[in-house]
């Protein structure tokens, strides 16, 4: 098991976060699309160096609205960005993450109704072709994936992990999203899910990405599957002062 930090929203600099996750004494750092920051210092490409000046390793994020089960143009885009990073990052990148998006949804009476539900066989079909090419960019460069669960867990996405997990995709178990429903709880005691990374921060009622300790989830419990998985762990929480809080909580489990 290997522990280590996203890339932080006050921050401006990677170099920052390197900083910080040095004096934490974590192994690696979660660098993330979505930020500018990130994207701008892996296209000038200075991110290798200062990971060896640290010592340190480092996985990426990939965008969370990077829908693989979307229109093929706008898949066909995000292969493009997954492709850009992916090479700029080669020598580094050990895993790449990326969201298993629950799709559009149609809200009626108050009720959430998932469009990819009423239209699975299409949207399986569109996945499993896009989740290839996805796979296969990325082992190009020597890069793993993993498919992360989001915060809204929909009954039909039951069927598309147990179709991802016979396809031979590994996983990364966001411990926070699924705090509410349960859903990926409840399946992976019937499935034995290759969790290679987790996402990992407390939470209570529908509150997630809480410092460690400051919730109800059983982290122990998490801990021990992580070092079970042999995984990267990413103590996900968003800001300096609750990683100054759940590193050491987290050790001392």
């Amino acid at each position: 098991m290997k522990i280590g930090m996203p890339i932080l929203y006050e921050y401006d600099s990677l170099e920052e976060n390197f900083i910080l996750a040095k004096e934490l004494g974590l192994d690696f750092v979660e660098l993330n699309l979505n930020f500018a920051y990130c994207r701008k210092e892996m296209e000038k490409g200075n991110v290798e160096e200062l990971l060896k000046k640290y010592n340190l390793e480092a996985t990426l994020h990939f965008y969370d609205e990077g829908d693989l089960a979307s229109y093929d143009e706008v898949v066909d885009a995000y292969l493009l960005l997954l492709d850009k990073y992916a090479k700029l990052g080669k020598n580094y990148i050990k895993n790449v993450n990326i969201h298993n998006c629950e799709g559009p949804v149609v809200t009626i009476a108050g009720i959430k109704n998932y469009i990819y539900d009423k239209d699975y066989d299409s949207y399986q079909e569109r996945m499993s072709r896009n989740l290839k090419k996805a796979k296969r960019i990325l082992s190009q460069y020597g890069i793993n994936m993993t498919l992360e669960n989001v915060d809204r867990f929909p009954k039909f996405m039951e069927k598309a992990y147990l179709f991802e997990k016979e396809e031979g995709y590994d996983f990364c178990y966001d411990i926070g999203h699924d705090n509410f429903q349960k859903r990926l709880f409840a399946l992976k005691d019937k499935v034995d899910f290759p969790f290679k990374e987790f996402h990992i921060h407390d939470g209570k009622e529908n509150t997630c990405h809480l410092a460690l300790g400051e919730g109800n989830i059983n982290i122990k419990y998490f801990k021990d599957l992580a070092i079970k998985n042999d995984a990267y762990v990413v103590l996900e929480v968003k800001q300096k002062v609750d990683l100054l809080k759940s590193v050491p909580f987290f050790k001392s489990l």
